[in-house]
């Protein structure tokens, strides 16, 4: 993965590592960031916008690296493109190029090492959960990839199949590690099985 000036995309949703997004791409900039990253064989990072009342944006400094697996041209007449993402990254010297395409410099985050075998055994539940989701139709047809021995690979996919708002989401991109992951992520789904 290349870290110097990789185009920055910020929408209103968060990609986890290792899960898959399908974007319909329509802006000039955009389409000629996906020429670019296909011709250059390279990703770029997707980062939560979040809308501020002044009808202004902020982006996150935590984002995603994607890489695009699929692209086709929809019968809207967008581009559709299907990115997967890669890891988790931060965004650093932020630029607007003239064209409205922001690039920045963008570094790897790697989480410490947990025990992932004591953290699957304490969350459970989680885990249940997901076996049980990915039976279902619609997810069974997914591309999902999921290493049920990896503790951030079980938070990271369940919290991309679960209703929960994208700025949860975010938060548990931002999440020090695994076991703080599996904290916040077990507090999300309690409040949903309360509602």
């Amino acid at each position: 993965m290349k870290t110097n000036d990789l185009p920055v995309f910020p929408l209103g949703l968060v990609a986890l590592p290792g899960t898959i997004h399908n974007l319909q791409i329509f802006e000039p900039r955009y389409i000629n960031m996906v020429k670019d990253c296909m011709e250059n064989n390279h990703g770029f990072v997707i980062v939560f916008k979040k809308e501020l009342s002044s009808g202004d944006y902020e982006i996150s400094k935590k984002g995603s690296y994607v890489e695009i697996i699929d692209f086709n041209n929809l019968p809207n007449g967008l581009l559709g493109i299907t990115v997967k993402c890669i890891n988790k990254v931060t965004i650093k010297d932020l630029i607007k190029l003239s064209d409205g395409l922001n690039v920045a410099q963008i570094n790897p985050v790697i989480d410490p090492e947990v025990d992932d075998q004591a953290l699957l055994a304490e969350f459970s539940e989680i885990s249940n959960i997901l076996s049980q989701l990915i039976k279902h139709p619609r997810v069974a047809d997914m591309q999902i990839d999921i290493d049920f021995n990896s503790a951030d690979s079980v938070a990271y996919h369940l919290a991309g199949l679960i209703p929960i708002p994208w700025i949860h989401k975010q938060n548990l991109l931002e999440a020090y590690d695994a076991s703080q992951r599996l904290n916040i992520l077990s507090k999300y789904i309690e409040e949903i099985s309360t509602k």
